[in-house]
């Protein structure tokens, strides 16, 4: 991930261990993890599995500095961690960091989080032989993280949980408002339209969705076709926006749409005129993320790719690359041809900082 956080000065190594994963978004286990430095502040955080290829995770972490620097200041020293018990994890670290090295980049600190202790593995004497004792809830790091609202999760496998869809009952009562946000679209729309007038033996629903789906007008060549089109066009759009800002209000002052609420917005949003107006009043806000997160859990598979993609630009924002990567393999899950999806997981690939984008919606 890279970071565009406020600035907090760190002189000791357990503090520096104990921020790591909150950068990273979870605690890292059999891991080898880079910070990448520009002029002693971290710009970026990243982490390979010790069993990948040595060549391979050098590449990799090499390609993530380099790109991380073109977006503020040049990545100049690194500090690598590495995470595990086994020998193994400090001769991976050794040899990535040695790698590194010799690619231009200063390093600074080569250390080994093993238990409750760590190592220092570019001399003898800088810790104890049995390692230094450490614990990183007491650390002045696990107390800024808690004041920035920064949250590390268990393990890997635990941000990708967050994003998995609900189950029980609590899916069924979101499927059944979902098809009556259908009758509520084809309805909007116009009976002739959607298919649902008397005698249609249905509600709609395919029809409706494929409606909101359409492109807006500048989308299309032949723009928005007649005026009937042009009209029911005009509603779904005024509905969403609608939508749209009734649910940031809702969650800005605390609350969680109900299911009727959450299905109407998640079928208005296959529009792309009403999902980019969620886009551009979605920043990284707290309780915009809580937001996205608990839509994206909540929302039908085939209904996905927006909500999911929301909540990955929101989790990229905010400096979230592991919970941004995990929405993003949901949205193309949903949807694999969905075009912002694809350009977040490039920019989580390419390790493009959230601020090179700078305020947001650009001007």
């Amino acid at each position: 991930m890279t970071t565009d956080t406020p600035t907090y000065t760190f002189t000791e190594r357990a503090d520096l261990l104990g921020y790591v994963p909150y950068l990273l978004g979870f605690h890292p286990a059999d891991s080898v993890v880079v910070l990448g430095l520009a002029d002693r502040r971290i710009g970026v955080a990243a982490r390979a599995d010790l069993g990948r290829p040595r060549p391979e995770t050098v590449r990799r972490l090499s390609r993530l500095l380099t790109a991380a620097g073109r977006g503020s200041a040049a990545i100049t020293s690194v500090v690598l961690v590495g995470y595990g018990p086994d020998p193994t994890a400090a001769d991976v670290t050794r040899s990535v960091a040695n790698a590194l090295d010799a690619r231009g980049y200063h390093v600074r600190e080569v250390l080994l989080h093993a238990g409750e202790r760590y190592h220092c593995l570019q001399c003898d004497e800088c810790t104890p032989p049995g390692g230094a004792p450490f614990d990183p809830s007491t650390t002045a790091a696990a107390a800024i993280a808690t004041y920035e609202g920064l949250v590390a999760q268990p393990d890997r496998a635990a941000v990708e949980r967050l994003v998995r869809p609900i189950g029980g009952l609590a899916a069924i009562a979101m499927a059944q408002a979902v098809d009556r946000a259908e009758q509520r679209l084809a309805a909007l729309l116009g009976d002739d339209e959607a298919g649902t007038g008397p005698g249609s033996g249905g509600h709609g629903g395919d029809d409706a969705r494929s409606a909101a789906r359409r492109p807006s007008a500048s989308d299309s060549e032949s723009g928005s076709g007649g005026a009937g089109e042009g009209e029911a066009d005009g509603r779904l759009v005024r509905a969403g926006v609608f939508a749209v800002d009734e649910a940031l209000r809702t969650a800005e002052a605390g609350g969680r749409l109900d299911d009727d609420e959450a299905a109407w917005l998640t079928v208005l949003l296959l529009d792309l005129r009403c999902r980019d107006h969620a886009w551009q009043r979605t920043d990284a806000e707290p309780w915009q993320l809580d937001l996205w997160l608990d839509l994206t859990r909540r929302g039908e598979p085939e209904l996905l790719a927006p909500v999911a993609s929301l909540l990955a630009w929101c989790a990229w924002r905010s400096g979230n690359g592991v919970l941004a990567g995990a929405a993003v393999r949901r949205a193309l899950l949903a949807d694999p041809a969905y075009t912002l999806a694809h350009l977040l997981s490039e920019a989580l690939d390419q390790a493009v900082p959230p601020g090179s984008i700078g305020p947001w919606p650009v001007p």
